[in-house]
């Protein structure tokens, strides 16, 4: 215990002893350190802002590893208004102390663990506000009594947010060509125990997703600089052992694809078992880490991340930039037309969702189908078809919601490229539909399908 104990604080200092976990300059918004579950998390940036928890007025201060958007704050405080419970992006600490500067309650999480609100037991804190600003600080020293060993050390000065007030407008940075920056990546990407050893990295543009502008990060154990398509060929093994991962500018991931030599399933999607920290678009490039806080297990095969990184990125090409409000419309009422005429047809002939596995072999196509390939190792299903992408996409929706599929989010839906997302019990699929000579190429990532020989 007191080894691990130790280990949080190595290069530091001792909690709640005489030294101090801070150097001496002037004030920061955010430093200290979060502990849980043995693992240490810095915690850089911080926001605090009044709220109403349990029908009491209290300041929420909230330290994080990545700066807090508008958009999650709002979140946040709807979240407070129906449930008591804020979540923010991990790793963050949320102190909440009444108006009189006392710490009333406090909550974490980080990689797969989350605490929710209790008593401050052990922790102390103190906070003032003076002239709209709070500073203050809160420890509490190593506690294993729990499920979840947890410490913290942390101080704050910051501007407090009052009640409806939200963060100030960001500005962003006008875009430019990318920045005369090499691509570097170091750190650990291991698959079943067996380290690749990740050498190339580069930046891309692509489709909007959510409506948002995307970025994807391709990781390679060979160099892919002068590939065309990297992140297409990564995921079928081209370049060695893979990571490619889609994101926003923000660095909230929506997609993961894990290619690993020492994996039997090479090229698997696992969202969520992945974050980024301190995330960094601006002046040319992107930057930050990349982590899966330790091991991950997805379909009996473990992978663990944890990458440093950055790499050259520009200006969004056109073709990658979000539709103005007048092509959104446009496409809005193309979209609602082939839905509400796909949705007649299927609802005519939909059948009951089976309730066993169904076959892989069984699921719903286009009519004019090519080239079908079922990888039953990945469990991918791959074909091509004469038509273009969004007359693919309106098809197979179509045919999919009549084998008893249902919506897994929205979907994306653009010339260029296509995303969608299907559930049908405990069966998943993502889809991805490009173009390609004149037609479209997709390609089915499968869970919880049946590939026995029919």
């Amino acid at each position: 215990m007191a080894k691990k104990f130790k280990s949080l604080l190595a290069g530091l200092a001792v909690i709640g002893g005489a030294a101090t976990l801070f150097a001496q300059g002037g004030p920061k918004p955010a430093e200290g350190m979060l502990m849980l579950q043995d693992k240490n998390y810095p915690l850089t940036h911080a926001l605090a802002y009044e709220t109403t928890i349990n029908e009491e007025e209290v300041i929420a201060v909230v330290l994080s590893g990545q700066a807090i958007s508008s958009e999650k704050l709002k979140e946040a405080r709807d979240a407070e208004k129906s449930s008591g419970f804020a979540d923010f992006k991990r790793p963050f600490l949320k102190l909440d102390f009444a108006k009189a500067g006392q710490l009333k309650f406090w909550s974490a999480a980080a990689g797969g663990t989350s605490l929710g609100r209790r008593g401050s037991g052990n922790a102390t804190g103190e906070l003032k506000l003076q002239d709209g600003r709070v500073s203050g600080k809160a420890s509490q020293p190593r506690d294993s009594e729990g499920m979840f060993p947890t410490a913290f050390d942390v101080r704050f000065d910051v501007a407090l947010l009052r009640a409806g007030e939200s963060l100030p407008a960001t500005v962003k940075k006008k875009p430019g060509p990318a920045a005369n920056v090499k691509p570097s990546v170091t750190g650990v990407f291991k698959g079943n125990g067996k380290e690749a050893k990740v050498a190339h990295v580069s930046a891309h543009w692509r489709e909007p997703f959510s409506g948002k502008p995307s970025i994807v990060l391709v990781f390679t154990e060979k160099d892919h600089s002068k590939d065309k398509k990297p992140d297409f060929d990564a995921g079928f093994g081209k370049f060695g052992s893979a990571l490619i991962i889609s994101l926003h500018e923000d660095g909230d991931i929506f997609g993961c694809q894990v290619v690993h030599t020492a994996h039997q399933k090479q090229g698997f999607s696992s969202i969520g078992q992945i974050k980024t920290n301190n995330f960094e678009f601006a002046d040319g490039k992107v930057q930050g880490e990349l982590t899966t806080d330790g091991q991950a297990e997805v379909f009996g095969e473990t992978w663990e991340v944890n990458l440093k990184f950055v790499a050259p990125l520009g200006e969004i090409p056109k073709e990658f930039q979000v539709a103005d409000s007048e092509k959104v419309d446009t496409d809005a009422t193309d979209k609602l037309a082939a839905t509400k005429a796909m949705t007649e047809l299927s609802e005519k002939a939909a059948p009951e969702p089976a309730k066993d596995k169904l076959n892989a072999k069984d699921l719903a196509l286009t009519k004019d189908a090519s080239d079908v390939e079922y990888k039953e190792l990945v469990e991918h299903v791959l074909f091509k078809s004469k038509t273009n992408v969004k007359s693919v996409c309106a098809e197979l929706a179509a045919n999919l919601k009549a084998q008893g599929w249902t919506k897994d989010g929205s979907d994306l839906v653009t010339p260029a490229s296509s995303i969608l997302k299907r559930k049908r019990g405990d069966a998943e699929l993502t889809i991805f539909v490009k173009p390609e000579n004149g037609g479209s190429q997709v390609q089915i990532f499968t869970e919880g399908l049946s590939w026995d020989e029919k």
